[in-house]
């Protein structure tokens, strides 16, 4: 797909990896943009940034655990832009703690789910059925992670997640044959962005030590090479420090 010209939706744009997408996108000519976040003050801010790179922006504020506003905001960009072509599930949170604790705060991990892989799926389907109707075809890109591709020890629940977004995607290929709606998963390692430093300098230092710290800006920079190459249907973007971008092997039959 040619991004020039295109309407764009992004969750969880107030900051780090959606903004730098939103951005991305912008530069790249996309028509409008918009964002939806539970950050005002941060989705309000990507918005003025997209518009001073010349695109036109939509903000939303969003819960994507509420499938009800996931539709909302598609349904307020397409009414303000007439059309939807390109949609990123990208909203979501870390591990909470330690599942085995015994004062584990077992709701906190229900939601980590929610966001992390129910509101993927739920936003996946209603994109699809919203792109279907237009007629236009479109491209999804779900923000997963390479906890998703190995294991994470630490953090097995968001491991889980993200591994369910990634087969999820995979599982969708058909979908491009068949709507001309084209749904990828992308899996950045250890990403430079406000979320990761909730954890503390002392756990950011020590991961990054370990694998690197990416910027935002490289994971765009692979966003929008994933959306112009439409022989990618169902493929899994990987980007880490050590290799770059490159793609998972494909293991479908």
């Amino acid at each position: 797909m040619q991004i020039g010209g295109t309407v764009a939706v992004i969750t969880g744009g107030g900051s780090g990896i959606g903004r730098a997408m939103a951005l991305a996108l912008a530069r790249e000519g996309a028509r409008g943009i918009a964002i939806g976040d539970i950050d005002v003050q941060g989705g309000e801010e990507t918005v003025r940034l997209i518009e001073e790179a010349g695109s036109r922006g939509l903000f939303l504020r969003t819960d994507v655990t509420d499938a009800a506003q996931i539709e909302a905001l598609l349904d307020q960009t397409i009414a303000q832009f007439s059309r939807l072509d390109i949609l990123c599930n990208n909203a979501g949170i870390g591990e909470p703690g330690n599942l085995f604790a015994e004062d584990a705060d077992i709701e906190s991990f229900t939601r980590l789910v929610a966001i992390n892989l129910t509101a993927v799926i739920l936003g996946t389907r209603l994109g699809v059925l919203k792109m279907d109707h237009l007629g236009r075809g479109g491209v999804i890109v779900n923000t997963a992670s390479m906890g998703g591709l190995r294991p994470m020890p630490t953090s097995p629940v968001y491991a889980a997640t993200k591994a369910g977004v990634v087969h999820f995607c995979r599982s969708l290929r058909h979908l491009h044959e068949e709507m001309n709606i084209r749904v990828n998963a992308i899996c950045p390692s250890f990403v430079d962005t406000p979320l990761v430093w909730r954890a503390g300098p002392e756990r950011v230092q020590a991961l990054a030590g370990q694998m690197g710290l990416l910027k935002p800006e490289l994971v765009a920079q692979g966003l929008i090479e994933l959306i112009e190459d439409d022989t990618r249907a169902g493929a899994v973007m990987r980007i880490t420090s050590q290799r770059g971008i490159d793609y998972a092997r494909d293991i479908s039959p």
